[in-house]
């Protein structure tokens, strides 16, 4: 009996000790990969880049994450946290991503299109209840690509001031879908990008699944890519875990929800991006239907917007993602399919999106890898 209990743990030890051995083998191999391609000349440059762009921007601290697969990523911080100006920002902190949320929820809602869970050209009413100033015709494709010519709650100036009166309050969808004002074109005719249209996705996707959105999230998106720092927060503001926790409240990020309210780290943003445009979130199809650009209005500018993304392109240079503004946070997600490269950055404070990602942009093109296949070697 006790000999056989010997050799059964003997030949466990061994088994552990094996498993050990292979997780300390594929650590040591996944780094010196990581290495060979964000090598000691990228990697200073990257962070250079990064003091710059902070500088150039007027921000208190910016994070970054360059994201080629789980074997190459590279990311870096610089400046102080808002709580406490002796304390040096981490990449692991967190940040408001703003709209960036949308490429989630875009992501999700196609989803339930592949499963036949749901219609783009579902109206409205077939799924929710009618509120004032929202057409019930409005189709679920006018939602996601912002032609719907709804309000946006965020133009009202009592949103605003009632949002901001009582930082411990919870908002429903509901109560804040009662800030939007009059339609600004007729559905299918909009040109306005309107925060209204996700706040509208959200309640659908729980009235299509029957979940909260939270956990559509985790199930379907965070937990099987292993984003371990994503969420849609109401409660979760502990200051040691933000860059700035000056601003983040459970009023503002429960009446913002499924618009903006992601909070994130650029690793986690930049590796979502990177599986979500190479392929590994959606159907071919769907992916394809999500990159159908059309010229979009957003404040001043104008901006060609798929569902749920952008086409940041410029010249010869093709890129998508999505910009996302929450004050205090700034941020962006990029992915280069040319170079299989995604880049996220998020700031606190600081006055615009372009900085970060061109002076990231020329610090790896000035410094590129000549072999990027080797990160390529394991599942990204």
């Amino acid at each position: 009996m006790w000999r056989a209990l010997s050799v059964f743990w003997l030949v466990s030890l061994s088994a552990c000790t094996a498993l050990a051995d292979r997780h300390l083998a594929e650590e040591v191999a996944s780094s010196s990969v990581g290495e060979r391609v964000f090598g000691p000349n990228l990697s200073e440059a990257l962070q250079q880049a990064l003091v710059e762009a902070a500088l150039e921007q007027g921000a208190d601290s910016l994070s970054a994450s360059l994201y080629l697969s789980e074997l190459c990523y590279w990311e870096g911080a610089t400046g102080v946290t808002e709580q406490d100006p002796k304390v040096r920002v981490e990449p692991d902190m967190l940040y408001g991503f703003g709209s960036v949320t949308k490429t989630f929820v875009a992501a999700i809602v196609l989803q339930l299109v592949e499963e036949n869970r749901l219609g783009l050209e579902d109206r409205l009413d077939r799924w929710l209840e009618t509120y004032p100033n929202i057409e019930p015709s409005v189709t679920v494709h006018q939602l996601l690509n912002h032609s719907s010519g709804l309000g946006d709650t965020v133009k009202s100036d009592r949103f605003w001031s009632d949002v901001l009166a009582n930082p411990d309050r919870v908002w429903s969808p509901e109560e804040v879908l009662r800030f939007v004002g009059q339609p600004s074109a007729a559905p299918g005719d909009g040109r306005h990008y309107s925060n209204t249209n996700y706040l509208l996705l959200g309640l659908i996707m729980e009235a299509v699944t029957g979940n909260p959105v939270e956990q559509e999230l985790e199930d379907r998106i965070t937990g099987p890519l292993g984003l371990t720092q994503t969420s849609l927060p109401k409660s979760d503001f502990d200051p040691q875990r933000w860059a700035n926790s000056s601003f983040p409240s459970r009023s503002l990020y429960s009446a913002i929800w499924t618009a903006g309210a992601l909070a994130s780290t650029p690793r986690d943003v930049a590796k979502w991006g990177h599986r979500l445009f190479s392929g590994n979130v959606l159907q071919a199809a769907s992916l394809e239907r999500m990159l159908v650009f059309s010229d979009k209005r957003i404040g001043p500018v104008t901006v060609p917007m798929g569902l749920g993304v952008w086409d940041l392109s410029v010249g010869d240079v093709v890129a998508w993602g999505h910009g996302g503004r929450l004050d205090p946070f700034l941020a962006r997600m990029v992915y280069l399919p040319d170079l299989r490269l995604s880049i996220a950055y998020a700031s606190s404070g600081g006055r615009d999106h372009e900085s970060p990602g061109v002076h990231l942009g020329r610090a790896y093109r000035a410094h590129q890898p000549e072999d990027i296949s080797v990160c390529f070697d394991a599942p990204n």
